[in-house]
């Protein structure tokens, strides 16, 4: 019987298939309290018992599943085991709300004529096998032999009991632990045609799995000849897991965070960069339900319904992005990418079915995953959840995009010969990412003329005329490769375009706008902002970048370095203070993304901000602050020192990458290393120092100071 037992765990080993979750991203969860529900959640699956012809093997059928009390006494029933290399129904019994944990196996002999000899195991989720030594903190909860039953012309069965810390035997003694017990098998024994026997094992969950942990269960069933070996047959058998439930954020009402765009560099463990450029399509993550999908069970097969609440610890959830609407109401997220040189993340390899230079089309990820695959780092060193871009709150989902394709509006001058290069100004990438040289293959363009209502013609040249004034728009189309393709459309301007038609009123063409109105003249500087003027006149200013030398672009994150304030207007008097923000120590001092410009009646100039000050109360207030290089300055460094020294300054350290993207993590420097710098490096609206190593470093000032310090 060793023998057998031996061989029995042996081959149950081989067959064995691991189950695993593949960690996409993470949705940072809330767990949840345990829930009222059922005991025992089996997904989507509608019928939990099979029909018997599904279940026979080797002469029987066999019926493995699992029972538990729910919390007002009746009985909850799992999904039934399936023969191996059928679709197993995996089940979730729910943490905290269940008591009475059974196994049960039943074995009926379907035969009208045909008795069938049983050779048949149990193996208890202990259930040793090679590279998984089973499930300890799922356990036999007996203190005894198991009492089976059986119908009522079947004479008593005779089991045989193995344990993990002593030799198998069908008579355990009295010293016997009991909660080791790992296999029971049924042998020696028939079953007459229309005869069962069932067997239930009471089983508990230990403290030691805090209360979340997965477990595999399974019949085995054997064939014994006349004559040679004992020979397997067939296995029955299923996955669980106890699990805690968890709220998903998003899931909840009021939520409002918005998917957020991270460009990524092809490293699939890499910070990835704040994609503003891309950010406007994405949408509320909240008004993307039928693109979200769910898998409590991580059957692959068992879908959760779309109205889903609560998931699982342990779960998995999927995104198909070619369902994620846009952010402007028309069409996919997808398409405004692809029409404006963006895709999603490429695959760089053949994976899962998907051939390399395919663009991504699902994420699937864990619920429970609170270090998702790749932060987003906005401009000003942080990530990006929970942070403000375009009065939107940036949420927990992150996507990855590429961009291949990038050009711009411009303004070019008339010209006496029309000469025209239609791709200057015009960035083609690879999928990898980097920077095309030459015009790919499978470029092309083509040329539209706009007249003063804003109306389209073609262009019988297809070419830009720039011997006289107008307006063109010129739509850039890049076939990457056979699965992927983007377009990018520009305006450009010859010279002063077209005629503007007249009009009457107050006028807005982009340029400037100005109100007058009667204030007060008792605005007061308080000596924190220079150029301060009475009166109360102002002009908006809407840049494209910035609005002159030595000023903070739009987008930009600045660091005040002295006292000053924030306002709601550019009027700096005290009822219009809405925040005092005093001097600090250089890794302490209050930081502000610039969103915009205003002027004052006089022209000083005054930054329209959002306070990214994480963790203060002011964190998210918007308003004005003085633009003024005493006061404010950027948060990154525009040079290298001349020394081309810098030395570490934040008290966590900073790291060191592979990439200017800062990507690839190569290195770890603590507070008060000096680093030597080989160049300084632009990355969007940010800064990097490339060392003398060849590796990458931020250039924030927060957390380096240019010097051995």
């Amino acid at each position: 019987m060793k023998n057998l037992t031996k061989l029995r765990g042996l081959l149950f080993s081989v067959m064995l298939t691991v189950l695993g979750v593949v960690l996409i991203f993470g949705a940072l969860p809330n767990k949840a309290s345990a829930a009222s529900g059922p005991a025992i959640y089996n997904g989507t699956v509608t019928s939990l018992n099979p029909s018997d012809d599904s279940l026979t093997a080797n002469g029987l059928v066999h019926k493995i599943w699992m029972t538990a009390e729910n919390n007002d006494g009746t009985e909850a029933t799992s999904n039934y085991g399936r023969l191996q290399n059928a679709n197993a129904h995996n089940f979730v019994i729910e943490n905290g709300n269940f008591k009475n944990l059974q196994l049960h196996l039943r074995l009926s002999n379907p035969s009208t004529t045909d008795t069938v000899k049983l050779n048949d195991t149990l193996d208890l989720p202990l259930s040793d096998r090679i590279g998984n030594p089973g499930n300890p903190y799922v356990v036999y909860s007996g203190s005894g032999k198991i009492i089976p039953t059986q119908s009522s012309d079947h004479r008593s069965m005779h089991l045989y009991y193995d344990f993990t810390d002593q030799t198998g035997t069908d008579e355990p003694g009295g010293n016997t632990t009991w909660s080791n017990l790992y296999r029971i098998s049924i042998n020696d024994d028939t079953l007459a045609p229309g005869q069962w026997c069932e067997i239930s094992v009471p089983l508990e969950v230990l403290p030691g799995a805090n209360g979340n942990t997965g477990f595999h269960f399974a019949n085995l069933s054997y064939s014994t000849p006349a004559s040679g070996p004992t020979i397997y047959q067939a296995t029955t058998e299923n996955w669980a897991r106890v699990a805690s439930p968890v709220e998903l954020n998003y899931l909840q009402p009021g939520y409002e965070g918005y998917f957020v765009a991270g460009e990524t560099t092809g490293d699939p463990n890499a910070t990835l960069s704040f994609a503003s450029g891309a950010q406007k399509y994405f949408p509320k993550i909240a008004d993307s339900w039928k693109a979200i999908g769910y898998d409590n069970t991580n059957s692959r097969i068992d879908k959760a319904p779309d109205d889903l609440k609560v998931a699982y610890l342990g779960g998995s959830q999927y995104i198909d992005l070619n369902k994620i609407p846009s952010a402007t109401g028309k069409g996919t997220l997808a398409a405004d990418l692809h029409n404006n040189g963006y895709s999603f993340g490429i695959y760089t390899s053949d994976i899962d079915g998907h051939k390399a230079g395919q663009e991504y089309d699902t994420y699937r990820y864990a619920v429970d995953s609170i270090n998702p695959l790749s932060n987003v780092e906005m401009p000003n060193g942080f990530d990006a959840t929970g942070q403000k871009y375009d009065n939107k709150t940036l949420g927990t989902i992150r996507l990855r995009v590429q961009q291949l394709l990038d050009a711009s509006d411009k303004t070019i001058p008339v010209t006496q010969d029309g000469a025209w290069s239609p791709y200057d100004g015009v960035t083609f990438y690879g999928i990898d990412q980097s920077k095309l040289d030459k015009n790919p293959d499978g470029a092309s363009y083509v040329v539209k003329k706009v007249d003063s209502n804003n109306n389209e013609s073609n262009v019988a040249n297809n070419k830009v005329d720039t011997t006289k004034d107008g307006v063109y728009r010129v739509t850039y189309i890049y076939k990457v490769n056979d699965y992927i393709t983007v377009h990018k459309t520009i305006t450009i301007t010859v010279g002063k375009g077209n005629p503007t038609p007249p009009t009457t009123g107050t006028s807005n063409n982009g340029g400037t706008t100005t109100s007058n109105t009667n204030n007060n003249n008792n605005n007061s500087n308080n000596g924190n902002n220079s150029g301060n003027t009475n009166g109360s006149t102002t002009t908006t200013t809407k840049p494209s970048t910035s609005v002159g030398p030595n000023i903070a672009v739009k987008g930009e994150a600045v660091y005040a370095i002295k006292k000053i304030g924030l306002y709601k207007s550019t009027s700096f008097t005290k009822s219009k203070r809405i925040a005092w923000y005093p001097k600090q120590k250089r890794i302490n001092r209050p930081m502000f993304v610039v969103t915009g410009y205003k002027r004052t009646s006089n022209g000083t100039l005054r930054y329209k901000v959002r306070d990214v000050n994480h963790g203060r109360k002011t964190a998210g207030k918007k308003g004005y602050i003085t633009a003024s290089r005493k006061y404010v300055v950027p948060v990154y460094y525009a040079s290298v020192p001349k020394s081309k020294k810098i030395t570490v300054i934040a008290k966590k350290g900073v790291n060191a990458y592979k990439s200017a993207n800062l990507t690839g993590k190569a290195k770890h420097y603590k507070k008060g290393v000096r680093l030597t710098v080989k160049k300084l490096v632009k990355h969007n609206l940010t800064t990097r120092y490339q060392l003398s190593n060849g590796k990458y470093v931020t250039a924030n000032k927060k957390l380096i100071i240019a010097g051995n310090y």
